[in-house]
């Protein structure tokens, strides 16, 4: 599994932060009475966008950089989609009440904290399973064969009863009787 900053994992952290931006600026957008729309200049930017989150997703981003990068795509995501369902933004004349930008800047700031807890979640499972293979390779590499079990060298030679040597030492002893 490569780390979260390549390959796939860097991929989907990026996508995963320029579709929340997307999905935040339209959601605002439809609870401010605006109708839900996708216009063509709407879908570029957020191709855009997620081509520098995804270019960005090669380390660790703290809470500041996801907060700016959530507020900035408020503001042109914002006049992506009052300009498309006005014309007003062609006019120069999109002026947010003070309410609208509030609930952006709110919602920019929650979104922003749960995005910074699962950057910093999933850089810190990698960070863990970093320690626990090296804790394995360590285990693996200290820990001796096990040594074969100690047994008695009688068991190891066993005598069959009842069968004598032919040839060996004499035996000793007192001498037999002899009558």
């Amino acid at each position: 599994m490569p780390p979260p900053g390549r390959g796939l994992p860097r991929f989907v952290r990026g996508a995963v932060l320029a579709g929340f931006c997307l999905l935040l600026s339209l959601t605002a957008h439809v609870a401010g009475g605006g109708a839900p729309h996708l216009s063509s200049g709407l879908l570029v930017a957020g191709a855009l966008l997620s081509a520098v989150c995804v270019a960005a997703a090669d380390r660790q981003r703290g809470l500041g950089g996801i907060v700016a990068v959530l507020a900035v795509s408020q503001v042109v995501f914002h006049l992506l989609s009052a300009g498309g369902e006005h014309g007003a933004a062609a006019n120069g004349t999109v002026t947010p009440s003070v309410s609208m930008v509030a609930a952006h800047a709110l919602a920019a700031v929650v979104v922003g904290l749960l995005l910074a807890h699962g950057e910093r979640l999933a850089w810190s499972l990698v960070a863990l399973r970093v320690v626990l293979e090296a804790i394995l390779l360590v285990r693996v590499t200290l820990v001796p064969p096990p040594s074969p079990p100690l047994v008695p060298a009688a068991a190891r030679c066993p005598v069959r009863q009842g069968v004598f040597p032919r040839s060996g030492p004499a035996w000793r002893g007192p001498p037999v009787l002899s009558i």
